[in-house]
């Protein structure tokens, strides 16, 4: 029998072999590498985000065969956990003990920021079994399915049509930052995720990721208010849609719709012939509808497992 695997906290000089890990995972469960360094750079440098002590590696003969982490992007007592073990690695435990320092972890990030009823939200690709068998072993219960869509822009885009009354307009730094973090924020406010993340975090998760362009932002402007947003960004090979906000007084125009064009129009234009987004299922806004109106379709689906933390 091989020894267990070591596991010790993330450092950045392990970043590579992470991703590289990362997209084997990927291959294994949608058929197809999905992870970047600059999403992991990302991801580390959430505000309050501690490598040393919110991230691990699991360590092999052959290298790193499993990682975790724990963070609390929302701020809401909603807090976040994932956790992959390389699909050519047998090591039965392994998932279980690296989830377990995701939850103490996660529990004391509870405990720190004062959260009451704290829960663990964990994503699993709808066809990883042996995930989905190890969070429902650990008290998970199924939450939410959400869809990664895609749409294929050599068969065209749809017209950019703003409603009667509103104009969709270019974002611009430093004038838009604070419009556009409260216009999202109070557009997903009746969202299953919803974020209280602060303006400062929210500013330097998005704004400082390697591929931000504000060629990819819009706001919907009605007059000198704003009503809706969207957020996109550019990977080369895909073009990612990383939010699509109307708030409420202005939905059932067509304003998502009209912004959602406008960002596949933009795309095309630049020579992408893809672009993907997540949409939650069960949406209150039947945002599923929008994007399958829109071309969009169903690549593959990921459930969110959840559970409360106690002690």
């Amino acid at each position: 029998m091989n020894a267990p695997s070591r596991i010790r906290p993330a450092t950045r000089g392990d970043a590579p072999e992470i991703v590289d890990l990362l997209s084997a995972c990927d291959v294994a469960d949608v058929g197809e590498p999905d992870s970047t360094l600059e999403d992991l750079e990302n991801d580390w440098s959430m505000e309050g985000f501690d490598l040393g002590r919110d991230a691990w590696v699991a360590e092999g003969a052959s290298g790193l065969v499993g990682y975790a982490y724990a963070g609390d992007q929302f701020r809401t007592g909603e807090l976040e956990a994932d956790l992959w073990v390389h699909p050519e690695h047998h090591e039965p435990e392994l998932g279980g003990r690296l989830l377990g320092l995701a939850e103490r972890r996660a529990a004391q990030l509870a405990v720190e920021r004062g959260y009451t009823d704290a829960r663990l939200d964990v994503f699993c690709v709808a066809g990883n079994r042996g995930k989905r068998d190890l969070l429902r072993r650990h008290g998970y219960a199924l939450k939410r399915t959400v869809y990664r869509m895609t749409a294929d822009l050599a068969d065209g885009t749809p017209p950019v049509v703003a409603p009667e009354g509103l104009e969709l307009r270019p974002f611009r730094l430093e004038a838009d930052e604070r419009t556009m973090h409260d216009t999202m924020t109070e557009a997903f406010a009746d969202h299953f995720r919803q974020s209280d993340e602060p303006f400062a975090a929210w500013r330097t998760r998005l704004l400082g990721h390697a591929n931000f362009d504000p060629d990819l932002w819009w706001l919907a402007w009605d007059g000198d208010e704003a009503a809706g947003g969207l957020i996109a960004y550019d990977h080369g090979d895909l073009g990612w849609v990383q939010g699509l906000g109307v708030r409420r007084p202005w939905r059932r125009r067509g304003l998502g719709a009209a912004l959602l064009a406008q960002a596949l129009a933009a795309f095309a234009a630049r020579g992408q012939l893809r672009v993907d987004l997540g949409v939650d299922a069960e949406g209150e806004t039947r945002p599923l509808r929008l994007y399958e109106r829109a071309g969009m379709q169903a690549s593959s689906a990921y459930e969110l497992y959840a559970r409360r933390l106690s002690g």
